[in-house]
Order: C-alpha cells, then structure tokens, then sequence
C-alpha cells in the first residue's frame, strides 16, 4: 500500500469511528432513558440489559453504517479538498479513479461485513424484555397459537400453545392430506414407519386418504417431533368419517415429517411482518430463510411471491449501500470542498433523507407487483450509483 493510500485510510478511519461512536452513544442514552422503567418493572440487573443491548448492536448497525460512513467520506474529502491536497494529488498525475481506490476498497469490505452481520447476526430472533424476565425467574417463554401450513407435503399444522425457543407444544392437531407421492412413500417405507402409521398401509388409501394426528403435547427431538397421548385417524375421504380406523400412543415419535423448528419460527416470523405490513423493510427473515418457505409453500399467490421476492433482492441490496455512498461522496465533497463541515453534514442529512425516500418507494413498488422485485429492491442503489460514476466522469 502506497504511503497516500495509507494517509488517506488513517484519515477515513478515524471520523468513522467518531461517527459510529456517536451513533451508538446517542441510541444507548436516548432507548434506555426510555426503557429504563420496563428495566425496573421487569427485575432486569445491569448484565440482563448489557445483554439485551449487545444483541441489539447487529441489527442498528445494519442502519447505521451507511448513514455514518457517508458523513465520514463527506468530511474527509472535503478537508481534503479545502487543503487541495486532491489538487496537489492529481497534479501528480493520479487519476481520480486511482485516488479514490482506497475509499472505494474499503466501502466494497464494509459491504461485505454488513452482509455478513445482516445474515448472520441481524436476522436472528431479538432477545426482548419479557425473555429475560422469563430466564430470570427460571420460566419458559409463553405459549401462544400457532398454524403452519406444509403445501410441499399437504400438512396443516394447529396448535393451541407453542413455545419456539424450546419447540414444546401443546393440545396439536395435524391434517395431512396424502397426494401420490405420499402415498408411495408410505408404502414404500412402510416397514421403517412406527407401528401406527405401518397399520395403515394394508388399508386401501389413496390421493384422497386423510390423516389425522392429535396429540395433548409435543416436543422435538433428535429423533423428530415426539407426541405424548397421540391419537391417529385415517379417513379414506376428508368429508367420509365412516371408514375411519385410529390408535393410540402415550409417546409417540414420527419421524417421517420433515418439519423443523426452523420452518416454525420462519413462518411465524413472516406471519407477523405480513400481518403488520412490513414485509417490505430491508430487515427481517434471512435469505436462507425465505429460500426455505419458498420450498414449503411451492405454490405460493402472485401476491406473496412478489413480497418475498422484494424481501429476498432488498437483503442483498442493503449491504452495497456502503459501496453506493463512497460512490456519491467522491464528486459532491471534491465539488464543494471549500465550505465548511458543516455543509457536509447538511449534505449527508439531505442524501440520506433522499435515498431513504426512493428506497421505501422503491420495496413498496415490489411489494404490490407494480414492479419487479430485483427492479423495487435496488432501484435507489441504481439510481445514485450511476448517477455518482457520472459525476466522477465529468470531474476534471
């Protein structure tokens, strides 16, 4: 690395970190004066909230690294600029492009870290007050109601109370309507099947046959969900209760259904962002997790597929808003060099404000299907992206 190139990192590096620093601070000292009476009622001591705020640090860094590495690129340039040491630099014979290429290295890492701490850490389920307040007294999270629908492999899942940090359940209900596939399978595999759903084989089902599956309790295991009081009826028609045969377990394993507490936890999750109209945030489900409802839910409606797939595009446009804001200081600061810093602070509020605008527009757009969903998801990235290159083209 050159000496310049040295010069010109140490100089980004250290507004960044005020930046960042300040951020942190003032989000700290604004939520807890907030929360500090939730703290209280809640019995939380000093390490339950340092916990509670550390799992949150992921999910505000997602916002503000890009907002705080752009006031940084502003005010660096600019110095730079004031002191026309771009000048004395391109007086050498460095092109722009060439000058720049530290900034524009270290805004593509930033967009890899980002990346990796929106997948990683940021999608993770949040650790909130009332968790802490259960693990404190020693209880397990509440139990709530809970539906999840299999149309990979037609099961339709009821359940009373479920609990997703420890997978218990309680008083379930599961329909699972046979399609060939399923049938074959069962017939297949009969021998490796336990011995309630084996019974039902020397039955004469088909595509219409309906399994019913209750149970006062449930928990998943190494093994697979494991029922306690498990009753299985079998109907060769949903809507003909005359031929039914059932039997009963008081511990049952059932290996064969491939769901997981994952799927559980995606499909609550996507419920409660669809329910409250913000499947269309940057943040949310990871993209594994959107792969993995894709894979149960086959034939999704127009309406959900265009959703997701905004949600799937806008994961992956996020992070390069960090390459896309190196991009528009580089002109504006080079241009505007010889005012003071606090014009690159008006400037960042007012790039940030308009980019934020187009940014909703643009997964609300996607959202509706009005347009494609890659098009909602990275459409302020396009727009100030090349509208950057081309202020960089015309400098001289």
């Amino acid at each position: 690395m050159r000496l310049l190139d040295r010069y010109l990192l140490r100089e980004l590096i250290v507004p960044l970190g005020y930046c960042l620093c300040g951020f942190f601070l003032f989000w700290l000292t604004f939520d807890m004066f907030g929360e500090m009476e939730e703290f209280q009622k809640a019995g939380l001591g000093a390490r339950e909230v340092a916990l509670l705020y550390a799992g949150r640090i992921p999910e505000l860094l997602v916002v503000v690294l890009p907002v705080a590495l752009l006031l940084a690129m502003l005010y660096c340039l600019s110095q730079h600029s004031r002191h026309n040491e771009l000048v004395a630099a391109r007086a050498a014979g460095l092109s722009l492009w060439r000058i720049c290429a530290v900034h524009l290295a270290t805004g593509l890492l930033l967009s890899l870290v980002l990346f990796a701490v929106n997948e990683i850490w940021a999608a993770e389920e949040r650790i909130d007050v009332e968790v802490l307040k259960a693990r404190r007294q020693g209880e397990e999270f509440g139990l709530q109601e809970f539906r999840f629908r299999n149309d990979r492999d037609r099961r339709f899942w009821m359940v009373e109370g479920y609990d997703p940090r420890t997978t218990r359940m309680e008083r379930v209900h599961i329909d699972w309507q046979l399609d060939a596939e399923a049938l074959a399978l069962l017939q297949e595999t009969s021998a490796a099947l336990p011995a309630g759903l084996r019974t039902f084989t020397h039955w004469p089902l088909g595509p219409r046959t309906l399994i019913k599956i209750k149970a006062d309790g449930g928990r998943f295991t190494e093994e697979g969900w494991t029922f306690r009081n498990l009753q299985i009826e079998v109907r060769l028609s949903r809507y003909d209760a005359s031929t039914v045969i059932s039997t009963n377990f008081p511990l049952r394993t059932l290996p064969e259904f491939a769901e997981r507490p994952r799927h559980m936890r995606i499909e609550m999750r996507i419920n409660s962002l669809r329910d409250s109209k913000a499947l269309a945030k940057e943040a949310g489900i990871s993209l594994r997790e959107i792969a993995d409802y894709r894979a149960l839910h086959p034939d999704m409606s127009p309406e959900m597929r265009a959703q997701l797939g905004t949600q799937f595009h806008g994961r992956i446009a996020w992070p390069w808003t960090c390459l896309v804001v190196v991009l528009i200081s580089v002109p504006f600061a080079a241009a505007h060099g010889g005012r003071n810093a606090f014009v690159g602070v008006a400037a960042s509020i007012a790039i940030c404000f308009v980019y934020f605008v187009v940014l909703r527009v643009g997964l609300a757009l996607g959202t509706e299907g009005r347009i494609p969903p890659w098009l909602g998801a990275w459409l302020p990235n396009l727009l100030f992206g090349l509208g950057a290159v081309a202020g960089m083209a015309r400098m001289r």
